[in-house]
C-alpha cells in the first residue's frame, strides 16, 4: 500500500520564512501552489545528485578532442553514493586541472578545432514531463527488471539527446544486477565485489548504446 507523506512547518516563526526560506516558500507557492506558512507539504523522492556524468581521464580530457569536462557532469571522482565535499573537489580541484590541460593543450596545437558531433532535436515541454514520469518510475529508490525494463521500452518513444541519456542511465542500471550504494535492486539485494567493483560505461557509437564496466585503478597515476 502506498502512503503520502507530508512535511509540517507551519510552526516556524515568521521571520524564519521571510529570511531564511523565502525561495522555499517561493519556490512551493509557483510549482506546488502551496503555502507552506499555512499548510504541510506532500513529500516525494527526487534526484540529489548524478553520481556519474562523462567520462574523464585523469586530465579531465573526454573522449572529444579539445573538450574537457570537470564538476559534477562529469565521473572522476564519485562512486556509489554521494559523498560529502565531493562537489567542492570536482568543482575547485576538478575545474583547475581542467583548465590547465586545456591552455597547455591549446599551447601546443593553437589553431586545431574541437571536433564537432550532432546534436539530437530537443524535447518539447509534454515530452520532457513525460520522460521525468518515466525516469521517476523506473529509477526510484528501489528499482527491479520489470520496471527498469519497462522504463527502456516507454523511453525509446521518445527521439532527443535527453531521451538517450535516460536510456543510457536506465540500460546501465539494468546491466547492474546487484546493489550498491544508491543502487537498490529488489531482485538482486547482495553486493557483488567480484563482478560489479567496477565503473559502468554507457557508449552511444550512433546506432545503440553499449554498456560495458570498467576495473577501477588501485591508484590515480601522478598528475
Amino acid at each position: 500500500r502506498d502512503y503520502e507523506v507530508f512535511l509540517d512547518m507551519t510552526e516556524l516563526p515568521k521571520e524564519v520564512m521571510e529570511h531564511k526560506l523565502a525561495g522555499l516558500v517561493d519556490d512551493c507557492q509557483t510549482y506546488l501552489h502551496k503555502d507552506i506558512r499555512k499548510e504541510p507539504i506532500p513529500i516525494l523522492p527526487g534526484i540529489h545528485y548524478f553520481m556519474g556524468g562523462i567520462q574523464v581521464d585523469e586530465r579531465h580530457r573526454t573522449s572529444m578532442r579539445n573538450l574537457y569536462a570537470a564538476g559534477e557532469c562529469c565521473a572522476q571522482y564519485h562512486g556509489a553514493n554521494r559523498l560529502g565535499g565531493n562537489s567542492l573537489l570536482g568543482a575547485i580541484y576538478g575545474g583547475q586541472i581542467a583548465a590547465e590541460t586545456a591552455c597547455q593543450e591549446a599551447a601546443g596545437s593553437p589553431n586545431m578545432p574541437c571536433a564537432e558531433e550532432p546534436l539530437l532535436p530537443d524535447l518539447s515541454p509534454d515530452a520532457q514531463m513525460q520522460m521525468n514520469r518515466i525516469l521517476l518510475n523506473a529509477l526510484g529508490v528501489v528499482r527491479d527488471t520489470q520496471t527498469l525494463e519497462t522504463g527502456v521500452q516507454e523511453i525509446r518513444k521518445l527521439s532527443g539527446t535527453l531521451p538517450l541519456l535516460g536510456r543510457a542511465m536506465l540500460e546501465s542500471a539494468l546491466a547492474r544486477k546487484e546493489s550498491r550504494g544508491a543502487h537498490w535492486r529488489a531482485d538482486y539485494p547482495q553486493r557483488n565485489d567480484a563482478v560489479y567493483c567496477k565503473t559502468t560505461v554507457a557508449h552511444w557509437n550512433g546506432q545503440h548504446i553499449a554498456i560495458s564496466f570498467k576495473s577501477i585503478p588501485e591508484r590515480r597515476y601522478d598528475l
